[in-house]
């Protein structure tokens, strides 16, 4: 199961000007490997807008529950105090198509 998270804040809690965030930041960036293999779930990929203040981390968990597992780590609780997160339950391509194609056989 694919999970996409869109981290937001605003300009002025963002890490380059605020070090107590910064510092939040630096540190799950640092561990979020760790935490994540913790409960199974790995780290697809992580992309930071700097100036736009928006960050899309993918995630592979073999569960919902995994992924709320690796999500109450007191390291990804403190990350939240300064940053919106929204979080969604996404396919690629070929889960889609299966989908789609499934679909088709119940309803023709």
């Amino acid at each position: 199961m694919y999970i996409i998270q869109i981290y937001s804040h605003s300009p002025e809690s963002c890490p380059i000007g605020n070090r107590k965030n910064l510092l939040t930041t630096m540190d799950w960036l640092k561990k979020v490997d760790a935490l994540t293999g913790k409960h199974g779930v790995k780290v697809v990929g992580i992309w930071t807008d700097r100036w736009g203040h928006q960050s899309w981390a993918v995630y592979d968990a073999p569960s919902m529950e995994a992924f709320e597992a690796y999500e109450q780590e007191p390291d990804n609780m403190e990350k939240v105090t300064f940053t919106d997160v929204d979080t969604r339950i996404v396919t690629v391509p070929s889960q889609t198509l299966a989908f789609f194609e499934r679909i088709i056989k119940e309803k023709p």
